[in-house]
């Protein structure tokens, strides 16, 4: 039992801490990093604001626990919804909060309605394969001649694959679909990637 309330733990941290948070590493890198992401830092600021203003809520209204899991991405005001909650109540209620933090553009909706209300032990093994799956997509993306990796945010639910952020072109979103199908285990790609021109993008 012990070592069961441990693994929730240890999992409710790493779903708050690792689908939530926009990561401004890039000022580490310098220049050479920025000029090869579409995102400036005034945008990455700004999406960190959205992710902890709506993450701030979601805690406070049990949307971030074992049993409720929402998580959030976010990219220049796109707020892409993913896991999975017990209740349609609990659904609308994510989507109603991501809309109340301030310079939200888009709330995109993936979130997944489970009627099994019970919490069970291979819900967990479940979510050790997705975090699996997403850090191998990543490293291919990284590996993959042609992609600007840091351009694409990229999370997994029960081996399904969604995609947020931004492509060069319709050429290199081919060639990031191409690249994320090809992964060992992954049985979806859903894709909210909008290109580099699109009008979405404009303030």
């Amino acid at each position: 039992m012990k070592k069961f309330k441990l693994v929730i733990s240890l999992l409710t941290i790493l779903f708050f801490t690792s689908s939530c948070v926009e990561s401004i590493v890039g000022a580490s890198f310098g220049a050479t990093y920025l000029s090869v992401r579409e995102k400036n830092i005034k945008d990455s600021v700004i999406d960190t604001k959205i992710a902890s203003q709506i993450a701030s809520k979601y805690l406070i209204n049990g949307l971030k626990t074992p049993k409720n899991s929402v998580n959030i991405m976010v990219n220049e005001g796109r707020v892409l919804l993913t896991g999975v909650v017990r209740s349609t109540k609990k659904a609308r209620l994510a989507i109603d909060l991501a809309w109340k933090a301030s310079d939200v553009k888009e709330v995109i909706d993936e979130v997944q309605i489970s009627r099994d209300p019970k919490i069970r032990f291979r819900d967990f093994g479940k979510g050790f394969i997705d975090y699996s799956l997403t850090a191998k997509i990543e490293a291919k993306l990284i590996l993959t001649k042609g992609i600007l990796a840091r351009n694409y945010k990229i999370t997994t639910i029960d081996k399904t694959v969604y995609l947020l952020g931004i492509a060069q072109d319709k050429n290199e979103m081919q060639r990031v679909l191409q690249s994320i199908s090809m992964v060992l285990g992954v049985e979806r790609v859903i894709n909210h990637v909008i290109l580099k021109d699109d009008s979405r993008r404009r303030k």
